[in-house]
């Protein structure tokens, strides 16, 4: 896919709590409601904590249900009130939430993850019926144990055919689609928010379940500022978003035998829910997230939607095991435990991937999504994992097939996408485990790797592009089991055809690396086995995460080698390469050249000493002055090598902030690093070469003013005694040019020290 671009969406909505009814308004009206079809004997049955009690709604009242939907979220047409028996309603129930549809913007606006989960019991105060967070992790002292409201829903009293039921003093019937409903949505990239009135909201699909219910909310309704992207979405209105949220109570219930893993210093996994510890002035504990996990357990069943069978009976995809490298994406974590606890097939065609009793991978048949994420469902009492899901697209099956082939496979680089927008309902606002993006900025797609592998060499296309899909879904499913990033996986290879690429398959890894890792590395295996309880010692191999990226240029995504500069100035030379001796320059060379730029001078901003100087005299190896042009280079040669010189100085101390990437200071004044830089700005200030164009030594006498140095102030004195003896020989636009500059110089010396 060559030449495929993202357009990065903006998405953010806002914030409310308001009463929500099923009318065109969505707030407090003494209008009377349109007249409910006659009352009829109910066929139910009051025998279970909860009931679905079927609600009668008039002709009226289905026709404003459909035009306010407009056909974008679906209406089963199984309205109801719900019933709850009233023994129950101080007993602990798990209150999970999954945002199952959206529109505009589907999975793109954060549809298809969990919102998450919390205890709650049940309280009847006038005339509603109020939903309390009662886990165990607010008690502050015995005698500060806070009541946190969840929800409210208004009790129905005057629903004949209910109240003539026998039994039905025993329940509450209240409306599941009537509460406080304080929608809210959360963009990751920003901490706006705005006003969202729900407009209709209704509850469907009603399902008992061992240990509860489920049901679907829809909800349609209006931001007060608009999402201007909406129409690509074929969403008329800005205002307005719909949606579906998957709601389940369940039981509470604690695994037998589960224990939690403290929170270890390093943070190799994810954390749970952190709590307070009673009575020691506020201060917390949190363990890390786990499943309970345990020789002789059932295997947890994953299920793969259905939509993989259409993908694998794609005229495309039929030469490969599309659902067997799916599979064994989620079975091959059972090779770090030593026994089988985790099971995958597809699921039947009546799937539904918002059930909270499964756990489920959907399979996107999109082939346009970037991205793929993994989130849970928590016990937020004891940070025990009761259920998770995993996101993934077809576009990483079509992109192995595009990028790989029966030779080493190259690694496409891509251009980087935004992250989906999160909804939030009642408080609960869902984080992904890891949103893996496809789409990475290291530059164009079309540049390939130095492979060296002799293994990848030996791999047949059909065998390449299942293993990339096997090692995106074990990536994943290492989430869901606990497992935070480890981008310092690529550390261990020492660049041997033999050597292994990856001690972890939750690093990043390249294209060619990736499908080399199919199975946990060394250190998943150590990072599972501690957390599962079956070693006693903490991982030892190289570790480093997320937040780690902006202190260590060596903790980054797609690079290669236990030292990664030469891969990473292998990258940044291809493409000045490309740029020296190709005419024609590509649409994407600025920003490609840019990130690869930035990638070496990290190591010159923040590396140990020898690093700083390895990189910097790497990434002006080929342009630095004295210019030895090679043979046959094309006449424009000397002024690319002078642009690209000129670009990766700029970068280095003129260029603004935002563009320097995640380390953005200044070269560090060490004395070796000083002396190079200064020579190479001395040479093309007094163009030793003659290929220096005066746009670049102008720039240089701005740098060293800028250095604030002996060695700087030296360099300008010299060059302005050199510019002024050479000017009589000058005429024309040369001497005019020469003239500026040398006014430029002595403006820098009157003073040069600040």
């Amino acid at each position: 896919m060559h030449g495929w671009k993202w357009s990065s969406r903006r998405r953010w909505l806002g914030a409310a709590s308001l009463a929500v009814m099923l009318t065109t308004a969505g707030c407090e009206s003494t209008a009377p409601e349109a007249a409910e079809a006659p009352e009829a004997a109910l066929a139910v049955s009051l025998d279970g904590a909860f009931v679905a009690v079927p609600r009668a709604t008039s002709t009226a009242q289905r026709q404003q249900v459909e035009q306010q939907l407009s056909g974008v979220v679906e209406d089963a047409g199984t309205h109801f009130y719900l019933a709850i028996k009233r023994s129950e309603l101080n007993q602990k129930w798990f209150l999970s939430t999954f945002f199952k549809q959206a529109h505009p913007g589907g999975v793109l606006y954060g549809a298809g993850a969990t919102l998450g989960t919390r205890v709650v019991s049940f309280q009847e105060q006038n005339g509603k019926l109020f939903v309390l967070d009662v886990d165990d992790r607010k008690k502050l002292s015995d005698l500060f144990d806070p009541q946190i409201l969840v929800e409210a829903y208004p009790v129905v009293t005057d629903y004949g055919p209910f109240n003539r039921l026998r039994g039905s003093d025993q329940y509450v019937l209240v409306d599941p689609s009537a509460g406080l409903n304080r929608f809210g949505a959360v963009a990751d990239l920003y901490a706006w928010s705005t006003r969202f009135q729900t407009e209709l909201s209704f509850a469907q699909r009603f399902r008992t379940l061992s240990d509860g219910i489920s049901f679907e909310q829809v909800f349609t309704g209006y931001s007060d500022l608009p999402d201007d992207l909406a129409s690509e979405f074929l969403e008329p209105n800005g205002y307005r978003l719909s949606g579906t949220l998957a709601l389940s109570l369940r039981r509470y219930k604690e695994g037998a035998g589960y224990s939690p893993t403290p929170m270890p210093t390093t943070p190799f996994y994810f954390e749970g829910a952190p709590r307070l510890i009673t009575n020691s002035g506020a201060w917390q504990e949190v363990a890390a997230m786990k499943w309970n996990v345990h020789p002789g357990m059932k295997p947890i069943p994953w299920l793969i939607t259905p939509s993989v069978l259409k993908l694998q009976n794609d005229p495309r995809f039929q030469g490969y095991d599309v659902v067997g490298a799916v599979k064994r994406g989620v079975e091959n974590w059972n090779q770090a435990f030593g026994f089988k606890v985790l099971e995958a097939r597809v699921g039947d065609a009546g799937l539904d991937f918002a059930d909270d009793t499964k756990n489920v991978i959907l399979f996107d048949t999109d082939e346009g999504m970037p991205f793929a994420f993994a989130n849970f469902r928590l016990n937020p009492n004891t940070s025990e994992i009761r259920g998770a899901s995993v996101y993934l697209p077809a576009m990483w099956l079509v992109l192995g097939d595009e990028v790989f082939d029966s030779d080493p496979g190259a690694f496409a680089a891509q251009p980087k996408s935004a992250p989906p927008l999160r909804l939030s309902w009642s408080g609960m606002a869902g984080q992904t485990l890891c949103d893996l993006d496809l789409q990475q900025a290291l530059g164009d797609r079309a540049t390939g790797t130095p492979s060296t592998l002799a293994v990848g060499a030996a791999l047949t296309k059909k065998q390449k592009v299942e293993a990339y899909l096997t090692h995106v879904v074990l990536h994943e499913i290492g989430h869901t089991l606990g497992l935070r990033h480890n981008f310092a996986g690529s550390l261990v290879d020492d660049g041997s055809p033999t050597s292994v690429r990856s001690s972890s398959v939750m690093d990043y890894s390249l294209d060619d690396d990736a499908i080399q890792v199919t199975t946990p590395g060394a250190y998943d295996v150590q990072a599972v086995r501690y957390l599962y309880g079956m070693d006693s010692g903490l991982p030892t191999l190289p570790f480093c995460t997320d937040q780690d990226r902006a202190t260590d240029p060596r903790c980054a995504t797609y690079d290669r080698g236990s030292n990664p500069i030469p891969f990473r100035l292998y990258y940044f030379n291809d493409l000045a390469q490309r740029y020296l001796t190709t005419e024609q320059v590509p649409s994407y060379f600025d920003a490609a050249l840019s990130v690869r730029i930035n990638k070496v001078l990290d190591f010159v901003r923040v590396g140990p000493a020898a690093s700083q100087l390895e990189a910097y005299q790497g990434i002006l190896a080929s342009v630095r002055p004295p210019l030895a042009l090679p043979p046959g280079a094309p006449a424009f040669y000397g002024a690319r090598a002078d642009d690209i010189a000129l670009r990766v100085l700029s970068r280095l101390y003129l260029d603004p902030v935002r563009q320097r990437g995640v380390f953005s200071g200044d070269a560090p004044a060490t004395p070796a690093l000083t002396a190079a830089i200064i020579a190479d700005v001395r040479g093309i200030l007094l163009n030793v070469d003659g290929v220096r164009g005066y746009r670049s030594r102008r720039a240089m006498v701005d740098l060293l003013k800028q250095h604030q140095t002996l060695a700087a102030y030296s360099a300008l004195r010299e060059a302005r005694e050199v510019i002024t003896a050479q000017l009589p020989a000058l005429a024309g636009e040369e001497r005019l040019q020469s003239e500026d500059l040398l006014a430029r110089i002595t403006s820098a010396l009157s003073p040069y020290f600040r």
